[in-house]
């Protein structure tokens, strides 16, 4: 674990961007060290890890849900998290919407970046009507949407794929008040995605080290 590379990237956040430090397989002796430096803000990929850290750690912990969401588990991921971050199927955002709820849940939309043929995210028209359609005064509120890189590729095509980010979330950001959320950047391209505009940065082995 790192605490100086922890403290070297709250340094480079300026007061419109928060890191969300990924904590899925790790000890939660480890959480509680950046708990008790302040942080409040910890993304989880797996449900019953989710449920596990979050009812032993402190409740004023802002869980952040990142991994791939089965409709199945919609129920419970809501119940769970502040915000989840990877609503990446038109299935999936149709049963948070039928899902029972009493506070507002707050999530994200996932876009589809690079190949046509990954099924992770939607593509920018999806997105679109779905933000256009969505009925801002429920309890379900879009704030914004998400994205990964792709693995492998060029610098060049990166910068492509984080401007097509950008361009979306401003856009949108202009014609929808409650979209203020821009979450892209993990460990090994966090700088250039606060440079495009990037408002949460999802780090995990940069601070915590490897996994178990």
């Amino acid at each position: 674990m790192s605490l100086i590379n922890y403290q070297k990237i709250k340094k480079e956040l300026n007061n419109r961007q928060k890191l969300i430090a990924v904590s899925k397989g790790q000890d939660i002796s480890k959480i509680k060290k950046l708990y008790d430096l302040g942080h409040r803000d910890f993304g989880e990929n797996y449900l019953q890890e989710l449920i596990k850290k979050s009812t032993i750690l402190p409740a004023d912990i802002h869980w952040h849900f990142l991994g791939k969401i089965q409709t199945n588990k919609v129920k419970n991921i809501i119940k769970f998290s502040s915000l989840i971050h990877s609503v990446s199927r038109e299935k999936v955002y149709q049963k948070i919407l039928n899902t029972d709820v009493k506070e507002k849940c707050n999530f994200l939309l996932q876009l589809r970046l690079g190949d046509e043929d990954s099924k992770d995210g939607l593509s920018p028209e999806e997105l679109i009507n779905i933000v256009e359609n969505h009925d801002n005064e429920s309890l379900f509120c879009i704030k914004g949407i998400m994205g990964i890189a792709q693995n492998n590729i060029s610098e060049k095509e990166k910068n492509n794929q984080f401007q097509i980010c950008r361009e979306l979330f401003f856009t949108l950001k202009e014609n929808y008040k409650n979209i203020d959320t821009l979450s892209l950047g993990m460990s090994n391209d966090y700088s250039l995605a606060m440079s495009y505009g990037s408002t949460m940065v999802r780090i995990g082995t940069k601070i915590f080290g490897e996994r178990k």
